[in-house]
């Protein structure tokens, strides 16, 4: 990949973060929000506790493993 090619696919994968950022926000309430913010999904706060507590022991299969879990959470729970 030359330079030319690796800048852009670096400027076009910070768009699309930028994108992602913005939808976020607008989800959650801030200012010239379009929606307004969801309730918090107990699932996936359970599998971060989960997460964080595995990443705290030092067990980073099971943080790894959660990591997986919320994936096919969000999958299937969350997409639209």
């Amino acid at each position: 990949m030359t330079e030319a090619q690796s800048a852009r696919t670096g400027d076009a994968l910070r768009a699309k973060v930028a994108d992602a950022n913005e939808r976020s926000r607008r989800g959650r309430g801030h200012p010239g929000a379009a929606v307004p913010p969801l309730p918090r999904c107990q699932t996936c706060w359970d599998i971060k506790r989960r997460r964080y507590r595995a990443l705290d022991a030092g067990d980073r299969q099971e943080a790894a493993r959660m990591a997986e879990v919320m994936g096919l959470h969000q999958r299937e729970a969350h997409s639209e």
